[in-house]
C-alpha cells in the first residue's frame, strides 16, 4: 500500500487543468426581491438574493421557468456554492452553482464510523482502515495512473489486487487465511479481465456511450483509452463483492478445519463449497440490483420507449450496463470454488494442532450407548452408613 499510495504517484505525471471559473462559498443572508419575467420561451420567475462570500456580500440573481429549476429555491441560511463568469458588460457575476453539503456529508460519515466500532468493536476499526486504505490506493495510484496516460487496464488491475491485500490484511491480518482470500480475488481479477476483453471486442463497444466517458474523451483529446476506462470500471467495480465473497469462504474453511482437525482437503473443499453455493445465489442478486439501481433513470427512460427488447439490449449504452454485470457475476461466481480450494490447500498443510501432538478423536454419537454418553453425570447416591 505504501508502494502504490506513496512512492508510485511520484512518476505520474499528471496534468492539471485549470478551472474555468472562480468558485467560493457562501451564506444566503436574505431575499431581496421577486418578479416574474416575461420571455419567448414563457414567463420566468427571477429571485434576487444577497450572499455573504469571500469576506464581503454579493448580489444573485436565479431564475427558472415554469417547469421549475434543477435546484430547489434558495432560502436565507442555505450555505451554497458559487461561480463567476463575466456578463454582457464585462462585470463579473455570480450565481448559485450547487449547495455546500460538507457538513451533511461529515455528520453522515461520523454516524456511520461510531456505528462501526459500537458493532464491530475493534475488528470494525480494522475494516475502517482497510477502507482508508482502499481510498488512498484509488486516489493516489489508479486515478493518477490514468490520467498520466497509462492503460486504465493495468493501472486498475495492480490497484484492485494491491486494493484487496491491505484491505484484508489489515482487518483480517498476515495470515493463511488471508492469503488465500487474496490469492482467490487476484484469479478472479484475471477472469474478469479475459471475460471482459472478450465481451467488448465481441460486442464492438466504443467506451463512450456512458456521457461521463464521453467528457473524459473530449477533456483529454483522446489521450484517456475509453474501451479500458470500461474494463477498468468493470474491474473495480467487481472488488466490493469479491472481498466480500473470498473472505467468507477462506473464513469458513478455517473455521471448518479449527472444528475438526482430521478433516481431509477434499472434504475441507467439498463442505465449505456447500455454503459458498448459498452464498452465490444471495451475491449476484446484490450486484445485479446494485447495477440496476445506479441505472435506475437509465431504466425509467428505456422502460418509456417503444422499441422491442431485442433492439434496445442492442444498444451500446443499454448492453455496456448488461456486459458490466454478468461479467461482475462470472467473476464473483468464479471466486468462490478458487478461493475454497486454496484455502483448502492451505488449511490442510497445517501441521497437528497443539497438545500431545496426536489430534483428538471424534466419534460418532449413534455409536455410543447410554452408559458410556451419560454414565460420568450420573450424581452419585448419597450413603446413610457416611
Amino acid at each position: 500500500m505504501l508502494v502504490l499510495a506513496g512512492i508510485a504517484p511520484r512518476a505520474f505525471d499528471v496534468p492539471v487543468r485549470p478551472a474555468p471559473s472562480e468558485v467560493t462559498e457562501g451564506v444566503v443572508l436574505r431575499l431581496v426581491a421577486e418578479r416574474a419575467e416575461s420571455t419567448p420561451r414563457g414567463t420566468t420567475r427571477v429571485r434576487v438574493l444577497e450572499v455573504a462570500a469571500g469576506g464581503g456580500v454579493v448580489t444573485v440573481e436565479e431564475s427558472a421557468g415554469d417547469a421549475g429549476s434543477s435546484l430547489a429555491p434558495a432560502r436565507p441560511g442555505d450555505r451554497v456554492i458559487l461561480e463567476d463568469a463575466p456578463g454582457p458588460d464585462g462585470v463579473r457575476r455570480y450565481f448559485i452553482a450547487d449547495y455546500a453539503r460538507r457538513g451533511l456529508l461529515v455528520v453522515l460519515t461520523a454516524a456511520f464510523l461510531a456505528l462501526v466500532f459500537a458493532v464491530g468493536r475493534w475488528h470494525g476499526v480494522r475494516s475502517l482502515l482497510g477502507l482508508v486504505a482502499s481510498f488512498l490506493i484509488l486516489m493516489r495510484f489508479v486515478l493518477p495512473g490514468i490520467l498520466a496516460g497509462h492503460s486504465p487496464l493495468a493501472i486498475s488491475m495492480i490497484g484492485g489486487v494491491g486494493i484487496m491485500a491491505a484491505t484484508l490484511t489489515l482487518a483480517h491480518g498476515a495470515n493463511r487465511k488471508s492469503a488465500a482470500a487474496i490469492g482467490g480475488t487476484a484469479l478472479a481479477l484475471v477472469a474478469i479481465v479475459l471475460l471482459s476483453e472478450v465481451a467488448i471486442d465481441a460486442a464492438r463497444f466504443t467506451g463512450l456511450a456512458d456521457e461521463h466517458a464521453g467528457t473524459v474523451f473530449v477533456l483529454f483529446g483522446g489521450t484517456i483509452d475509453a474501451r479500458g476506462l470500461l474494463l477498468a470500471g468493470i474491474l473495480i467495480g467487481a472488488l466490493g463483492a469479491l472481498d466480500d465473497v473470498t473472505m467468507t469462504q477462506s473464513s469458513t474453511v478455517f473455521e471448518l478445519r479449527s472444528a475438526n482437525p482430521e478433516l481431509a482437503r477434499g472434504e475441507l473443499y467439498r463442505r465449505a463449497m456447500r455454503v459458498g453455493r448459498d452464498h452465490i445465489s444471495a451475491i449476484v442478486n446484490t450486484l445485479v440490483l446494485a447495477y440496476a439501481g445506479a441505472s435506475l433513470p437509465l431504466l425509467v427512460i428505456l422502460a418509456s420507449q417503444a422499441e422491442g427488447a431485442g433492439t434496445l439490449v442492442s444498444r451500446e449504452f443499454l448492453a455496456t450496463e448488461i456486459v458490466r454485470t454478468l461479467v461482475g457475476s462470472f467473476g464473483i461466481v468464479a471466486a468462490v470454488p478458487l478461493t475454497t480450494a486454496l484455502a483448502a490447500a492451505a488449511a490442510a498443510a497445517l501441521g497437528a494442532p497443539p497438545g500431545d501432538g496426536a489430534p483428538p478423536r471424534y466419534v460418532p454419537v449413534e455409536t455410543l450407548d447410554e452408559e458410556e454418553v451419560f454414565g460420568n453425570l450420573r450424581p452419585e447416591r448419597p450413603s446413610i452408613l457416611r
